[in-house]
């Protein structure tokens, strides 16, 4: 079991990439109420997300539990399993499209290649399976101070830089499907991580305290040096 839940976990995480750069669905020919279908899914997949987050749903899930591996191994299963409903049920939107000259294209999946390499920059596959919290491994990267609070490397040049290298790589997959589908699942995912962003540090002011209070001190800008 924890095998099947090891190789569960890095496909969903491996499928944002794959998904970002094989390109959402696009038709000139579809009905534009597709557009509404498409947000309502994802705001449903966002929602999930949320709530799952949140410590209220924490407490009343898990109680003595909170922070524990299996909070986090199934709030993993539960990621996966939704986002790939989204990637098959997701309908195809129309709108303008554009196509950039082969050699741009060509660049811009290297971009892409390269965002994604800075998104994993630093992991081995221990901390990928710490962050997992696969069975056996020392869980990584939580909110709470069970974990230790990562400041060094590319985090000490912004606070999120997992978040940054995901958005530059759908910057990327703009030029390689440069169509309405595309810009729209794009556009969600890049505002879900800024939107999600001071929520997030909410709860790490609210677990780690000073702690992070210093970090931010240290590290003013949370996705792009200069900007924000």
């Amino acid at each position: 079991m924890a095998r099947l839940y090891r190789l569960a976990a890095y496909f969903g995480l491996f499928s944002l990439f794959g998904s970002i750069l094989f390109g959402f669905r696009y038709d000139p020919a579809a009905p534009a109420g597709n557009y509404l279908f498409n947000v309502a899914l994802y705001a449903a997949w966002a929602a999930v997300h949320l709530v799952m987050t949140g410590e209220p749903f924490k407490r009343r899930a898990y109680g003595l539990r909170m922070g524990q591996p299996i909070e986090r191994q199934v709030f993993i299963v539960v990621t996966v399993v939704t986002w790939l409903a989204v990637l098959w049920l997701h309908r195809p939107v129309p709108g303008p499209a554009f196509t950039f000259p082969e050699p741009l294209r060509f660049a811009a999946t290297v971009g892409f290649l390269a965002a994604a390499f800075a998104f994993f920059e630093g992991f081995t596959f221990p901390i990928f399976d710490g962050f997992f919290a696969v069975p056996g491994r020392v869980m990584q990267m939580s909110h709470g101070a069970e974990t230790p609070l990562l400041t060094e490397g590319r985090y000490a040049a912004v606070r999120h830089p997992m978040y940054q290298a995901a958005m530059l790589a759908a910057l990327c997959s703009l030029i390689v499907h440069t169509n309405a589908g595309q810009l729209l699942w794009c556009a969600l995912i890049g505002a879900t991580f800024l939107g999600f962003i001071p929520l997030e540090e909410s709860r790490l002011i609210a677990a780690r305290g000073e702690a992070y209070h210093a970090y931010m001190r240290q590290t003013p800008w949370r996705v792009f040096r200069g900007v924000w």
